[in-house]
């Protein structure tokens, strides 16, 4: 896939041409570029003549070595009391509804940045750009000299109109010089450009099915729920190493108040038979027989959130790879399914190492 972005970041130049409310009929390369792409294009890569608000000094810039040929540079002149002081939005084209997943990719580079480590900082948001500028999908990144492809995703929390999304590129983090080069936004998918190695699965998942959705990637779990906090932490033992450790503040009223989100890559229907594995253990909890508590449930993330699947587990201080197969009762469209993991059942302190999701293929 990396090298199909390449291949049309070269063809998709810059231009200059102001971007229009409501889509225009796409040209071939732009059709091209959607085709060649999970989930669905919603603007226009061609563009960076994006506004620019609160101070920051813009202007497009041509180099042979950016993706597509060019970039907007962008001045920032002081650090502001808010990451979102200065900033660029990038218009969205299509409407966006809740429950949709949301994916942004973009070329970035830092020419300079007063920081510890040289490195610019961008906080990256999918937003409706009216008042109170409602967002998701907040990512703060780390922006180096040399051109990278950056990624933000998430998961919308309110219809959005069209012509009123936008991508919000926050500047304001520090006194500094970033270029942003093509970008990309897609609904319906967890990541634009997915790792060419394919990943391991542990051996006691052998021969259970086909993976549909992306591990290792915890950055693109939707966590909620009052108090619900998390960090990245070292998992010594486990395949990956690390784990997002998450800490229940207190018992909730439903368990499925609090908890995490975890995105299926592919659509379901009725009768599918999946296999859903969670690598966990529990660091700490307040429950009588002293075992962290999950429900496991496959959903989908809208309209009354039906599914299927639900189970609850327990989750002791050791790692531990927690296993349920199930059947779908129902169809769920691609870029709306999730494994929800509810965890309000007591104040916990859990840590989880991967989610996977695996459907059965029929005998041929």
């Amino acid at each position: 896939m990396r090298g199909k972005l390449a291949i049309f970041a070269a063809a998709l130049l810059c231009s200059a041409t102001p971007l229009l409310a409501a889509p225009a009929p796409r040209s071939p390369a732009l059709q091209a570029l959607d085709d060649a792409l999970p989930g669905t294009l919603i603007n226009d890569p061609t563009k960076l003549d994006w506004p620019v608000f609160g101070g920051g000094a813009a202007k497009a810039v041509k180099s042979a070595d950016a993706p597509g040929g060019g970039a907007l540079q962008v001045n920032v002149p002081r650090a502001g009391s808010n990451i979102y002081d200065v900033g660029v939005n990038a218009p969205i084209l299509a409407p966006i509804s809740a429950g949709q997943r949301v994916t942004v990719a973009f070329y970035a580079r830092t020419l300079k940045a007063e920081t510890a480590d040289g490195n610019g900082v961008i906080a990256v948001r999918v937003q409706q750009n009216v008042a109170p500028y409602a967002g998701f999908a907040d990512t703060k990144l780390s922006i180096g000299p040399q051109w990278k492809l950056y990624e933000a995703t998430g998961l919308a929390e309110r219809d959005i109109p069209a012509g009123q999304a936008v991508v919000g590129f926050q500047l304001a983090g520090a006194k500094q010089t970033i270029e942003i080069g093509q970008t990309i936004v897609v609904e319906g998918a967890a990541s634009i450009v997915p790792s060419a190695k394919a990943p391991e699965l542990p051996p006691l998942l052998g021969g259970k099915g086909r993976l549909i959705n992306t591990v290792n990637a915890p950055e693109s779990w939707a966590l909620y729920g009052p108090g619900l906090a998390s960090k990245p932490v070292e998992a010594r033992g486990t395949p990956g190493l690390a784990a997002l450790q998450v800490s229940v503040p207190g018992k909730a009223a439903h368990p499925y108040d609090l908890g995490i989100n975890v995105p299926i890559g592919e659509a379901l229907e009725e009768g599918d038979i999946l296999s859903v594995a969670v690598l966990a253990r529990t660091v700490s909890t307040e429950s009588p027989d002293g075992l962290g508590r999950i429900t496991l449930r496959v959903q989908k993330n809208a309209d009354g959130y039906p599914g299927f699947g639900e189970n609850v587990v327990t989750v002791g201080p050791t790692w531990k790879l927690i296993q349920l197969r199930t059947q779908a009762r129902l169809d769920i469209p691609k870029g709306l399914g999730t494994v929800a993991l509810h965890l309000g059942h007591a104040k916990q302190v859990l840590e989880i190492e991967n989610v996977y999701v695996l459907k059965e293929e029929p005998a041929p």
